[in-house]
């Protein structure tokens, strides 16, 4: 095919594999280029154009030709260009969706499995596996598998990472991303044949159209290959290393290349030492001493006990290992008697009978905040054992849960204040110890507002406030 405008030059003959090849003269403006390899088959028909309305023309007539495998190459986006090349809607969103949802499906049966299955660990109640704390994990998951998808489809669906292309041979082309229009069809199209092609291309106003020919596909250079083997042979070395010293043991420290937190100058639990004689680094108790700033002498403030409440500490400890241990030269019973319940050594402690700070507003407002905060979820807001985990843990009624006591029974409304004060310290049955939680003194603000709650419910009319009587009658004033 010559340009009708140049007919003198570049004219089109035929080759041994049957496509169209240019003359020996002169490339034309609207003809065949030379090819890079013309031994090779065509890959691609680009042509050019100058306008993106001419693009637009030629990619529509293309496509009402039946054409499939055609792509239309422009310096910018080009309005209308998907429509006229019929270019449906892509599927990688589908990808994505499905991936998330596998993500979900992922952390769920994880989660489940873990939780319930292998490691049923129950802890105050809570049930083994709910979906609301496996909701973060779900999150996570989803979006990562949706990513990884939509990155790799992405690849995938456009044939990627391609380190050269058929197009690439055309100088021309160089100007795709300046001030030229290109149109290509793929010569494994259908509808291919390659004058006929070339022919439609020149009718739809191609100022220039060109065939390029398949790479021929070389070997690649010893060289090369030699250092690929080496560089893949050297990273072995760190992973053999690491799976050598982690399947072994060695009385050396390992080897730290970046420090940050992981090693620091100080000594860890049941670590040795060359510091100490007996090369320990766990140091035990100097008798006769305390550390700087713990003394905390007031047993009233500090342990709910009257003056010298630890001398009475240790000889109720002492008393009750005499009572519960067998009497040197006893009799035996004639009958066995009923086990009787052991008298609790707390019992005997000089506990405190009143607080020991003053009782002001704002240390009972202090206190509700923090019943509210650590007490109320097992107790109550009201101090009757009805708090939300109580509640579930019943519901459930899986065998191990030790429902809270209320405060308003007769026991713990005459019990010493000193005595509550030990109980949040240091735990009763299953309640553990908050004394490293609480500080002392929000212990007893939340002591004074339990106070404050037993006396709510058995308090007479006479305590209440004249003001507030009508809130809690239904007589009218």
């Amino acid at each position: 095919m010559a340009d009708h405008s140049h007919s003198e030059t570049n004219p089109v003959t035929s080759t041994p594999h049957g496509e169209a090849s240019p003359g020996t003269g002169e490339a034309a403006v609207r003809g065949v280029a030379p090819a890079a390899d013309p031994k090779q088959p065509v890959a691609y028909v680009l042509a050019e154009y100058s306008t993106p309305e001419a693009l637009v023309k030629a990619a529509r007539q293309v496509y009402q030709q039946g054409y499939t495998k055609f792509d239309a190459h422009s310096p910018f986006p080009i309005h209308g260009i998907d429509d006229a090349m019929g270019i449906k809607f892509t599927r990688l969103p589908w990808f994505t969706f499905f991936a998330g949802g596998l993500g979900i499906i992922t952390a769920t049966l994880l989660i489940y499995f873990t939780n319930k299955e292998w490691y049923p660990y129950l802890i105050s109640g809570k049930p083994l596996f709910s979906i609301p704390s496996a909701a973060p994990v779900m999150f996570e998951l989803m979006v990562l598998f949706a990513a990884i998808t939509t990155l790799f489809g992405m690849l995938a669906l456009n044939r990627l990472p391609l380190f050269t292309h058929p197009l690439f041979q055309s100088t021309r082309f160089q100007r795709v991303t300046n001030d030229k229009f290109f149109l290509s069809i793929d010569a494994r199209d259908p509808k291919y044949k390659s004058e006929k092609t070339i022919q439609l291309l020149t009718g739809l106003g191609a100022e220039y159209v060109e065939t390029c020919h398949k790479e021929a596909s070389a070997p690649l250079p010893w060289a090369f290959r030699t250092a690929v083997f080496l560089g893949l042979l050297l990273a072995m070395v760190p992973v053999s290393m690491v799976a050598w010293k982690r399947s072994t043991y060695s009385r050396e420290p390992r080897i730290r290349v970046i420090f940050d937190m992981v090693s620091q100058p100080k000594k860890k639990t049941q670590t040795t030492s060359t510091l100490w004689q007996d090369g320990r680094a766990m140091r035990p108790w100097v008798e006769g001493t305390i550390a700087k700033g713990e003394l905390k002498a007031d047993d009233a403030f500090y342990r709910g006990l009257k003056p010298g409440g630890l001398n009475a500490v240790a000889a109720t400890t002492v008393s009750m290992t005499n009572l519960v241990a067998n009497q040197d030269g006893a009799a035996a019973p004639a009958t066995p008697a009923a086990p009787a319940t052991p008298p609790d050594p707390l019992d005997k402690l000089p506990w405190i009978e009143d607080f020991p700070l003053e009782v002001t507003p704002e240390l009972m407002k202090r206190g509700q905040e923090r019943y509210n905060i650590y007490c109320a979820t097992c107790h109550g807001l009201g101090g009757a054992g009805n708090g939300l985990v109580s509640i579930r843990a019943i519901e459930l009624a899986e065998g191990t849960w030790v429902p809270p006591v209320t405060f308003h029974s007769e026991g713990l409304r005459k019990q010493p204040i000193g005595r509550m004060f030990h109980s949040i310290s240091n735990g009763v049955r299953k309640m553990p110890g908050y004394g490293d939680q609480i500080p002392e003194r929000d212990r007893w603000a939340i002591l004074l507002y339990v106070r404050a709650l037993q006396k709510s419910k058995y308090a007479p009319l006479s305590d209440v406030p004249p003001e507030k009587v009508n809130q809690l009658t239904d007589v009218a004033p």
